[in-house]
């Protein structure tokens, strides 16, 4: 019976290791920042930086926050690319398989701070869309305990929004057509793209039983 239980765990692990999701399917994503999350920032700066696998889009979406909520951005840039401290493993979809990828190289983006109007908990949002039409979104926050600041001359407070196309998740980008030549619509995504997943947890699951089978067999003999 023991035996049983523990070959029921183990099955109940691989199921949920084969079925959910990994976090890190997304291209694009967020390899570092700076400051670093959850971090503590003792001296003002003109400046905070996100570094992902992938160029942001130009339409991405960036804010910076005091503790009471006041946006104290004003717009971003991207910086030049450079090597990734540490390579970031991201999934690649090929022929219905998701295949591991290293990134080496970071793309920033450099977003001005206009001053440091309190000390706390500021927080950096971004909002793009990464090359294969996943959303790339998240937060970072970090605890400013440095120098107040005050506002430029004239100063006021962003206010705008994210794009609409931003809020959707848009289509993997198609390779553009040859000259002369008609686009053709993309093709409807074949249905065998998961599969592979199903297939592996009943193959797996049905190992598992087969062996509780045989040692309860056993068992009773």
């Amino acid at each position: 019976m023991r035996m049983s239980r523990k070959i029921a765990a183990v099955l109940a692990a691989v199921a949920v290791a084969v079925l959910l999701p990994s976090p890190a399917q997304a291209h694009g994503q967020l390899a570092f920042s700076d400051p670093a999350d959850h971090s503590t920032v003792t001296e003002p700066r003109e400046s905070v930086r996100l570094v992902f696998t992938e160029k942001p889009t130009s339409a991405a979406y960036f804010t910076v926050k005091a503790p009471d909520g006041t946006r104290v951005d004003h717009g971003w840039s991207g910086g030049e690319p450079k090597p990734l401290p540490s390579p970031v493993q991201e999934l690649t979809l090929r022929d219905g398989n998701w295949e591991p990828q290293l990134y080496k190289i970071g793309f920033p983006a450099v977003i001005p701070v206009s001053h440091w109007p309190q000390t706390g908990v500021y927080t950096i949002t971004y909002l793009s869309v990464a090359s294969d039409g996943d959303k790339v979104t998240g937060e970072i926050r970090f605890d400013y305990q440095g120098k107040l600041t005050t506002a430029p001359a004239g100063w006021t407070a962003p206010t705008n929004q994210p794009d609409p196309g931003l809020g959707q998740t848009a289509p993997p980008q198609q390779p553009a057509a040859t000259s002369g030549a008609t686009a053709a619509a993309p093709a409807p995504a074949p249905e065998s793209t998961t599969w592979p997943y199903w297939v592996l947890a009943g193959l797996v699951a049905a190992l598992v039983l087969g062996g509780v089978l045989l040692h309860r067999r056993s068992t009773t003999r």
